[in-house]
C-alpha cells in the first residue's frame, strides 16, 4: 500500500510539473547518435548523447523530450546515472504519424539559466508508411502517402527529420495542421532556435544495403559502401552499410537519408545517386541540370558546393528539397520540365541566406529566369503566376484596408516572419521579379554578387545592396511588400484622356492615364497603351488605396489601355483593361 501511494504521489509530482512544463526552454546544442537501422524488420534503435542549454530566464527541473509516435523511450541518463522520467503520448502533427513520444525527465538538479547539460538518450522502434495527420483531415489515402513517403522497408528506405519523423530528439509544443500555418511556423521557430546546433550521427543499416546516402550541409552529400562486422557474443557476421551524418546548423537542413544500390553520377555542379536500372533517366537529369548552367553562371557565383539528387526508389513519392540535396524519383519528363525541378537545388548550393524568404525566393525567381531564357517573359509570367491564386488566399487579411496587419512593422505575415511556403517561395520570387523590372538586371545581379549570409544582420540589409550607388529610394517598396504585410495592390485603369490635336482629331500629342489601387501594397505597375500601329508601355507607382497619372506621346488615337501584365501579384485583375471608343468623342 505505501508503494502504491508512492507511486502515485510521484505519478501526480510529474503530471503537476508537466502542465508548467516549458519546452522550449532547453535548446539542443550539439546532437552525438548513433543509429541503427534494420530494413527487413523496419527498425530503428537509437542511443546517443544530447548537450542541452537552457535559454530561459528560469531554472528548470524537467526536461522535454519528444520523438516520433512509433518510437519508445528506453532510457534517460544524467552523468552516467538513470534519471527519473515519464513518458506518454503527446498530440502534434510535426511528426507524420499526428503524434510523438515525449519523455519528461526530472534532473536531479536545477539547470540555471544558460547553463548546459549533458543527458543520455536511447530509444527505438519501427518506422513504417503513415499519413494519418494528412487523412485525419479529409485527404484521400494515395495523396497523402505522396508527401509522407518516409519508411523504413526493404523495397524503400528513405527518412525525413523534423517536420516529416522526428528521429532525433526534440521539444515543441503542440501544434496541428488543421490550424492555418502553426505547424510550419512552430517547426521553423525551432530551426531558428538551433541554426548554430550540431549534429552529428553514425547511421548503420543491416541487412544487405549497397549504399546508405546522406544529406548534410557540410560539404555534399555521401554515400557509404557495403560493408561486413562480427557480432562480438555469436561470432556470426553482419553485412551492413554505415556512413556519419553531419550538419553544423539546423536553419537551411533537415537530416535525412535513403538506401538502396545507389550508382553515383558525378558531374560539375551537380552528383546523382541512382539505382541501376535507371543509368538512362540519371543522364538525362544530369543533362538538364546542364542546362541551366547559362542562367546559374549569368546570375550566381561558382561554389564549390554541388547539388546532390537522391533516387527514391518509390516512383509515387513527390519531390522533396533539403538545401542542396534533392530527394526525387526518376521519371521521363522533357529537359525544361527536369531542369525546373533541379534549379532550386543547383541554386541552394551557390546562394544561401539566413532569411528564408531570400534564399526561397531566390531560388523560384532564377527558375522563372530559366523559363524567360526558353519561351519568353511571357511564359516566365504565367510560371510566377502558378502561386498567384494561393497567394491571394494567403493575403487574404493583409488586404483589409485597416487591418492590423497593415499597420504592424513585421507583421507575423510579413516575409520577416512567415514560415508559410506559399509566402517565402511565391511572394518571395515576386519581390524579386518587381524588383528586377525596377531596378535592372545588372543592379540586382550586382546586389547578389555582394549579399554575404554572415554579414546580413538586419532586414535592410538586401534593401542597401539594392539601393548602393543608385539614387533610388526603395523604402516604400520594401516596407510594403517586406518588412510589413500589407497584402496585395488591386489595379483599375480610372481614366484615360487623349489630348488630340486641333486640326486633326484622329492623331493626338499626349494621352494620360489614371490607374487607381484600391489594394494596401503600393507597386510599380506596367501600363500599356495600345493603338492600331503598335503599343506604347510606361510605369506607374500608384501607392495602396491612392490614384496615380502618367502621360505619353502616342501619335494616333488609342484603343485599349491595359494595366499589369502579371508581373505584380494583385488580387484581382478582371477589371485591368480599359476600352476606349472607337472614335474620338466631339
Amino acid at each position: 500500500m505505501r508503494s502504491f501511494f508512492a507511486i502515485a504521489f510521484l505519478s501526480f509530482g510529474f503530471i503537476a510539473s508537466s502542465r508548467g512544463l516549458d519546452r522550449q526552454a532547453f535548446t539542443v546544442t550539439r546532437y552525438q547518435l548513433d543509429v541503427q537501422i534494420d530494413r527487413v524488420s523496419h527498425v530503428m534503435a537509437v542511443t546517443g548523447r544530447l548537450a542541452l542549454r537552457n535559454d530561459s530566464k528560469s531554472p528548470q527541473k524537467n526536461v522535454a523530450l519528444q520523438v516520433s509516435s512509433s518510437l519508445s523511450w528506453n532510457g534517460v541518463a544524467f552523468g552516467g546515472k538513470p534519471v527519473e522520467w515519464i513518458g506518454d503520448d503527446y498530440t502534434s502533427d510535426i511528426d507524420h504519424t499526428g503524434q510523438l513520444s515525449e519523455a519528461i525527465a526530472t534532473l536531479p538538479q536545477d539547470a540555471a539559466p544558460g547553463a548546459t547539460i549533458e543527458l543520455d538518450v536511447q530509444y527505438g522502434g519501427t518506422v513504417t508508411p503513415d499519413a494519418t495527420r494528412f487523412t485525419r483531415m479529409g485527404a484521400a489515402q494515395d495523396t497523402a502517402v505522396r508527401n509522407d513517403w518516409d519508411q523504413i522497408s526493404e523495397h524503400f528506405t528513405a527518412i525525413r527529420g523534423l517536420g516529416f519523423v522526428v528521429w532525433y530528439p526534440v521539444a515543441i509544443p503542440a501544434v496541428s495542421m488543421s490550424d492555418g500555418n502553426a505547424v510550419f511556423a512552430a517547426i521553423d521557430g525551432w530551426k531558428q532556435r538551433h541554426r548554430y546546433s550540431e549534429f552529428d550521427a553514425h547511421v548503420a543499416v543491416i541487412a544487405g544495403a549497397a549504399k546508405l546516402c546522406l544529406a548534410g550541409n557540410a560539404t555534399t552529400s555521401s554515400c557509404g559502401e557495403l560493408s561486413g562486422t562480427a557480432d562480438p557474443r555469436s561470432g556470426d557476421r553482419t553485412t551492413q552499410v554505415s556512413n556519419n551524418l553531419h550538419l553544423s546548423g539546423m536553419a537551411q537542413s533537415i537530416p535525412a537519408f535513403a538506401v538502396a544500390d545507389y550508382v553515383k553520377l558525378d558531374r560539375p555542379g551537380i552528383i546523382l545517386f541512382h539505382t541501376p536500372d535507371n543509368v538512362s533517366l540519371a543522364r538525362d537529369y544530369a543533362a538538364a541540370a546542364e542546362s541551366n548552367d547559362p542562367v546559374l553562371n549569368e546570375w550566381l557565383s561558382a561554389s564549390s558546393r554541388q547539388a546532390t539528387v537522391i533516387e527514391l526508389t518509390d516512383p509515387n513519392a513527390n519531390p522533396y528539397q533539403s538545401d542542396a540535396v534533392l530527394f526525387t524519383p526518376l521519371r521521363q519528363a522533357q529537359e525544361p520540365t527536369l531542369a525546373l525541378l533541379l534549379m532550386p537545388a543547383q541554386v541552394a548550393a551557390r546562394f544561401t541566406s539566413p532569411r528564408p524568404w531570400i534564399g526561397s525566393g531566390v531560388q523560384r525567381f532564377l527558375q522563372a529566369v530559366s523559363v524567360e531564357h526558353r519561351s519568353g517573359r511571357k511564359a516566365a509570367l504565367q510560371f510566377l503566376d502558378e502561386y498567384l491564386p494561393p497567394l491571394v488566399k494567403a493575403e487574404d487579411v493583409g488586404n483589409a484596408p485597416n487591418g492590423a496587419a497593415n499597420n504592424n512593422l513585421a507583421s507575423d505575415n510579413s516575409l520577416l516572419n512567415t514560415a508559410d511556403e506559399i509566402l517565402l517561395r511565391g511572394k518571395g520570387s515576386f519581390v524579386l521579379w518587381m524588383l528586377r523590372d525596377m531596378v535592372g538586371d545588372t543592379a540586382l545581379q550586382k546586389a547578389i554578387a555582394a549579399y554575404r549570409p554572415g554579414a546580413d544582420l538586419s532586414p535592410a540589409y538586401w534593401q542597401g545592396l539594392l539601393e548602393e550607388g543608385h539614387k533610388r529610394d526603395l523604402e516604400w517598396f520594401f516596407d510594403d511588400w517586406v518588412y510589413r504585410d500589407r497584402g496585395l495592390p488591386d489595379f483599375r485603369v480610372e481614366s484615360v484622356y487623349p489630348r488630340p490635336l486641333l486640326d486633326d482629331p484622329t492623331r493626338i500629342n499626349f494621352v494620360t492615364v489614371t490607374v487607381e489601387n484600391r489594394g494596401s501594397a503600393a507597386a510599380e505597375v506596367p501600363v500599356f497603351i495600345q493603338t492600331p500601329s503598335g503599343e506604347r508601355s510606361l510605369r506607374v507607382l500608384v501607392k495602396g488605396h491612392q490614384k496615380a497619372s502618367e502621360r505619353a506621346q502616342i501619335p494616333v488615337l488609342p484603343t485599349r489601355v491595359v494595366v499589369n501584365d502579371g508581373s505584380v501579384p494583385e488580387i484581382n485583375s478582371d477589371n485591368n483593361v480599359f476600352d476606349l471608343p472607337a472614335s474620338p468623342t466631339p
